[in-house]
C-alpha cells in the first residue's frame, strides 16, 4: 500500500502539506505547475541548505525574471514518509506570502514542484485531501 499524506485545502483553495526539510517542519504548496520544489530564500539557515552553484535568472507566475540559486540535496519528509533527498530552488516567496495572508491563507515556507512530484508519483486525490506517494 502507497503512503498518503495529508493535505489541506486553504481560503485561496491552494493545496498544503505539512512536511520536514533537514528535520526542520514546514508548511509546502503542492504545485504541478511549478518545474521545481522551492524553499523561501530568506529561510535558507533555518533548514540548514547549502547554496549549490552560481545564481541564475528563472521566471515564474510573477512579471519578470528573478534571481535564484540552487541547493545541495536535503532531507525530506511528508508526513511519516521519508521522500529521500532532494534539491531546492532558493527563492523569494514574499510576494506569494503576502497574497495568501492578504486573504486570510497559511503562509508557507517553500513549494512541492513537478520534479518532487514525478519522481515519486504522486498521486492527489482532491476528495479525500490526500497526497499518495
Amino acid at each position: 500500500m502507497r503512503p498518503s499524506v495529508s493535505l489541506q485545502i486553504t481560503k485561496t483553495q491552494h493545496i498544503i502539506c505539512k512536511a520536514h526539510i533537514n528535520g526542520v517542519a514546514c508548511q509546502l504548496l503542492v504545485d504541478t505547475g511549478a518545474s521545481s520544489s522551492c524553499i523561501h530564500s530568506k529561510l535558507q539557515e533555518q533548514f540548514k541548505l547549502r547554496s549549490k552553484g552560481d545564481p541564475f535568472d528563472a521566471a515564474g507566475a510573477i512579471k519578470g525574471k528573478m534571481e535564484v540559486i540552487m541547493t545541495g540535496k536535503s532531507k525530506i519528509k511528508l508526513g511519516r514518509y521519508e521522500a529521500g533527498k532532494l534539491s531546492f530552488v532558493l527563492l523569494d516567496l514574499t510576494h506569494i506570502n503576502q497574497t495568501l495572508s492578504s486573504q486570510g491563507s497559511l503562509q508557507i515556507e517553500g513549494i512541492i514542484g513537478a520534479d518532487f512530484l514525478k519522481k515519486n508519483k504522486v498521486i492527489i486525490d482532491y476528495r479525500s485531501r490526500k497526497l499518495w506517494l
